[in-house]
């Protein structure tokens, strides 16, 4: 009974460090901006390996995060440019004063809020369909957000909070920054059967 509890605590602190590690090669691979969503992408497949059981760490993750690029390196540049393109637009129509810019402010935020779930919606698509490239991954992604519209709010609720917490710590972003949303994503979105799915 002890050894057997034993090892589930050795198997939990090495699962956790491999999480950690994970998160870090994330973090790398994400710095020039444009690799972002390829690297989350392979986050989110190492992730599903680790709880399977298989090969999960930082060259694994580099040989994950080679085959995303290929598969996605358009969505990471469009993702890049969304992400700037928010990071003006929001600041901008705040701080305006002329007729109508709340609704604009507000318009914006909404774009956000959708950018946001339908990023959530991608990762879990792209986490099962390992065979296919990006436009796959995206209309599927817009499938599951037009579907399971509720599923989806509460997973970018969450997504919210997190973000909260990162302007109050930002720190976090060292050992949050790609593990929450995959969390997130795997979770809260993706079906019992896809999180056991093989790869396709």
């Amino acid at each position: 009974m002890h050894a057997t509890r034993q090892a589930r605590v050795v198997a939990l602190i090495d699962t956790v460090g491999t999480a950690l590690i994970l998160q870090l090669a994330f973090v790398a691979f994400a710095l020039p901006i444009v690799t972002a969503a390829p690297a989350a992408v392979a986050l989110q497949r190492q992730l599903a390996d680790l709880q399977r059981g298989e090969r999960a760490g930082f060259a694994p993750f580099a040989r994950e995060f080679a085959r995303s690029w290929r598969a996605s390196w358009p969505l990471g540049i469009a993702a890049a440019a969304v992400t700037a393109g928010f990071a003006a637009g929001i600041p901008f129509w705040y701080a305006a004063t002329f007729p109508f810019a709340r609704v604009g402010l507000g318009l914006l935020v909404c774009l956000l809020g959708l950018a946001g779930a339908l990023y959530l919606n991608v990762l879990s698509a792209a986490e099962v369909m390992r065979a296919a490239r990006w436009r796959r991954w995206l209309d599927a992604g817009f499938d599951h957000l037009a579907r399971n519209p509720l599923r989806s709010l509460s997973a970018l609720i969450v997504l919210g909070a997190w973000l909260v917490a990162l302007a109050y710590a930002p720190t976090l972003v060292l050992v949050g920054s790609g593990l929450v949303p995959a969390l997130i994503a795997r979770y809260l979105l993706a079906p019992p059967a896809n999180r056991q799915a093989s790869r396709s």
